[in-house]
């Protein structure tokens, strides 16, 4: 029997709460055992769980579909417990809100069957194994928000652990509840795997893409 830490963390609505204790009482209790973590701080959860064999994130104003907790901790299984898994976010009107990113820094469309590696993620509703947690400890409050969690899944690479979405839409929201990517958290993400050069380099440019988007109107 497996230990998870499930780690509700922002302004968690009942509905929320509700839910992950019905998907809980659906798990087999010989193959995992929850405890459920409510702050508004996700480190300070963190700490108070402690040492367990899983620690899942979730965002309090996120709704995961029917079977989203088990479908992480089984694909985490699949993967040898090895590995950062993160859950796609679909926001009211279909659209994929936070998950994983590609490479050239975009939201990445999860399979329907199986997991697929990202470069890094936001982290909304995400699956941290014991291995990794006792390699890097919790977030540690560095950074806020996506920050946060492109930092962790920066970290987490660099000591040989990957990042992977799991199969499906796994959890909904109306919008999404944190703000979009920053400058800032590309300059971040640049500058810890390409380099001060390459960073300044694509911080520039992409600056100058995000004005003209914003004010002549072209789009990509």
């Amino acid at each position: 029997m497996k230990t998870v830490a499930l780690l509700i963390y922002a302004e968690a609505t009942e509905a929320v709460v509700a839910e992950c204790r019905r998907q809980i009482d659906l798990i087999p209790a010989d193959e995992y055992t929850f405890e459920v973590f409510v702050h508004p701080d996700l480190d300070e959860a963190w700490r108070a769980a402690g040492e367990r064999d899983f620690y899942i994130w979730l965002h309090g104003m996120v709704m995961p579909v029917d079977g989203a907790l088990y479908s992480l901790l089984d694909n985490s299984s699949f993967l040898g417990d090895r590995a950062l898994l993160v859950g796609t976010v679909q926001d009211g009107e279909g659209r994929i809100v936070s998950g994983g990113f590609s490479r050239n820094r975009r939201l990445m469309q999860p399979d329907p069957v199986i997991p697929v590696a990202c470069r890094v993620f936001d982290g909304l509703f995400a699956l941290v194994p014991q291995v990794v947690y006792r390699r890097l400890g919790v977030l540690g409050g560095r950074y806020r928000g996506q920050l946060a969690g492109f930092d962790y899944c920066m970290r987490a690479r660099k000591a040989g652990y990957p990042s992977v979405i799991a199969p499906g839409i796994t959890c909904t929201c109306p919008v999404r509840p944190d703000p979009d990517r920053t400058l800032a958290a590309d300059f971040l993400l640049d500058l810890r795997s390409k380099g001060l050069f390459m960073a300044i380099w694509y911080f520039l440019r992409s600056a100058f893409r995000r004005f003209v988007i914003h004010n002549l109107y072209v789009y990509e």
